[in-house]
């Protein structure tokens, strides 16, 4: 009788003969009412006074109806449980007996990642952070696994209902995703065509369901009720769960240790830190980083300790190594200083020894102005005997006379500057106009050895920065060579031909060619891979030194001096290149 009186005080007092209970929905509105009849049922029976309704809300709509006050029981996951019990102080009277595990399930597309650590930098589909075996048993597997896994993992927040996670993986959004324990075999066999493509990965067979799950289990779903639901109420419904025997089984509240122990390990819901971090929970988070930012500390002390003995070492090893480096220093700038005088005699020796191999066209260029100084001469002085003196005349031996003395002048002139030593001078050089002045000091040599000249000179070239003199010494060594190459063909067949022109090189670009061709003996393979060797020679009375010091002129210039055999016949091509516009 007293207990009927209190459940009919209740139902006036509340304005209304219903029960509302609410359900967390996780996978829809219609589903947890689905699973849930069997209980609607045996209250609907077991209370006679009261119209029993269940009410599907998601875990925020849950949260709202609990803090207004419009719900008398509630039917929720473990873990929203103990945070409404923390915040509302509701209580449960019974906890669901069912062979469905609450765990979490990874599952993807096939292929699956191999395991936990393989979801570094993938994206992780979730249906709610607040979600307890939809995201936050999940979280503490991880976070166990791996401190620092969970920072690593792009999560995608799908929201509700729980299979919109699923879908993600298929439609490409996540690669994995964590969904409710047994969810998965639901989805599968309800739309096998739609979800047979999802398995699950880093999972164990539940021994009861059956079901896949990644994570530890925990207790089962409770049956809660309101801080201001009458405790007499309470215990006719806790009285009617415990009785049921078909549908959904109930048993009496379990304990829910291991649902506090995730929410501390997580530091979530009651366990949430609002106040000032102690320094013991600052250790506790940061542990890692302390004894890694410690261990680098001491590294770095080490590090420094032996980074200045070293310094200290090396200098002392540098400051007694400094005054044998100056004294080396000051040794190979003299030892270069000699070089550079011992090639300077080299090159003068050589020219010495051009020009006297050239010696007799010298006297046959100075003879030839001088005979003419003298006939003209000799013909003015008999025209005065005979007393036939013409000014017109006279004037044009005068003329004649003056310009042979000029041209012997001239030869004169550049002998002198040919023979005379002196440092490089660098100044504008036309190839070509080069060439034709050279032209006069080779030109009784060859005319003795009876060898055609032929030279084919591009005109307008543009000039190159070099050493006339010494570029004059290369040309006249190379007719010498040639000369001196055709001198056992027959006299018909001694041609020469200089040639000049402008030619790009694959590596270094636009140049000047300035080339030497002849129709002697040639050279054999070896000998023109020695060629313009120092102290290597074919000539019998040679000593090897022009071609080498002909060489060492044009690389001195930036240029490059090589040997061929033509295509056209017999001899040796020596071209001479050297760059345009620069100044080596």
């Amino acid at each position: 009788m007293a207990l009927t009186f209190t459940l009919v005080w209740f139902a006036a007092a509340a304005g209304a003969d219903t029960l509302r209970i609410g359900v967390l929905d996780y996978s829809g509105a219609d589903h947890p009412l689905t699973d849930w009849t069997p209980t609607m049922e045996a209250l609907d029976a077991g209370l006679p006074g009261f119209d029993v309704e269940l009410v599907a809300l998601d875990i925020h709509a849950l949260e709202a109806a609990v803090a207004a006050g419009t719900l008398d029981f509630l039917i929720t996951n473990p873990g929203n449980y103990a945070e409404l019990e923390y915040r509302y102080h509701i209580s449960r009277i019974a906890t669901a007996d069912e062979n469905l595990p609450v765990a979490s399930t990874l599952v993807a597309v096939d292929p699956a990642p191999a395991g936990l650590a393989d979801l570094a930098g993938k994206r992780l589909a979730v249906v709610a952070t607040e979600a307890f075996g939809g995201f936050q048993a999940m979280w503490r597997e991880l976070a166990e696994a791996n401190p620092g896994l969970p920072g690593r993992i792009d999560w995608v927040v799908t929201g509700y209902p729980m299979q919109s996670a699923a879908q993600a993986v298929l439609d490409g959004r996540a690669d994995a995703a964590v969904l409710r324990a047994c969810l998965l075999e639901e989805l599968q066999a309800a739309e096998p065509e739609v979800y047979g493509r999802l398995v699950s990965f880093e999972a164990r067979s539940d021994p009861e369901s059956g079901c896949a799950v990644s994570s530890r289990t925990y207790p089962g779903w409770p049956f809660a009720k309101m801080a201001q639901t009458p405790p007499d109420l309470a215990k006719q419904v806790a009285v009617v769960l415990l009785q049921m025997q078909d549908g959904n089984v109930w048993t009496v509240p379990v304990d829910y240790q291991p649902v506090h122990d995730l929410l501390r390990a997580l530091k979530i819901g009651p366990y949430a830190r609002t106040g000032p971090v102690s320094l013991s929970e600052f250790f506790e988070d940061y542990r890692e980083w302390l004894f890694g930012i410690a261990a680098a500390l001491a590294f770095w002390a080490i590090h420094s300790v032996r980074t200045e003995t070293l310094v200290r070492r090396r200098t002392r090893a540098l400051d007694q190594a400094n005054a044998g480096l100056k004294h080396e220093i000051a040794e190979r700038h003299r030892i270069e200083e000699e070089e550079r005088q011992h090639r300077r005699e080299l090159e003068h020796v050589a020219r010495l020894s051009i020009l006297g191999e050239m010696a007799s066209s010298i006297a046959h260029e100075l003879n030839q102005p001088l005979s003419a100084i003298s006939t003209y001469a000799q013909g003015c002085l008999m025209r005065l005997k005979a007393g036939r003196l013409d000014p017109g005349d006279m004037a044009r031996a005068s003329e004649e006379i003056a310009a042979q003395a000029d041209r012997a002048a001239l030869v004169i002139k550049r002998i002198r500057a040919f023979v005379r030593k002196r440092e490089i001078q660098r100044t504008p050089v036309d190839l070509s106009e080069m060439v034709q002045d050279c032209a006069a000091l080779f030109e009784a040599t060859t005319h003795r050895a009876g060898v055609r000249v032929e030279m084919l000179l591009a005109p307008d070239l543009p000039t190159v920065q070099a050493d006339r003199v010494h570029l004059q010494q290369v040309v006249l060594n190379l007719v010498q060579n040639a000369v001196d190459a055709m001198a056992a063909i027959p006299p018909a067949e001694r041609r020469l031909l200089i040639r000049t022109a402008v030619e790009v090189d694959p590596l270094r670009g636009e140049g000047l060619c300035l080339s030497v061709r002849d129709r002697g003996c040639g050279m054999n393979d070896a000998a023109l891979d020695r060629f313009a060797e120092a102290f290597h020679t074919t000539k019998p009375e040679g000593i090897g030194l022009g071609l080498a010091l002909s060489r060492s002129i044009v690389e001195a210039h930036g240029g490059s001096l090589r040997a061929e055999r033509p295509q056209d016949g017999q001899g040796l091509r020596v071209t001479l290149w050297l760059p345009i516009g620069e100044e080596a």
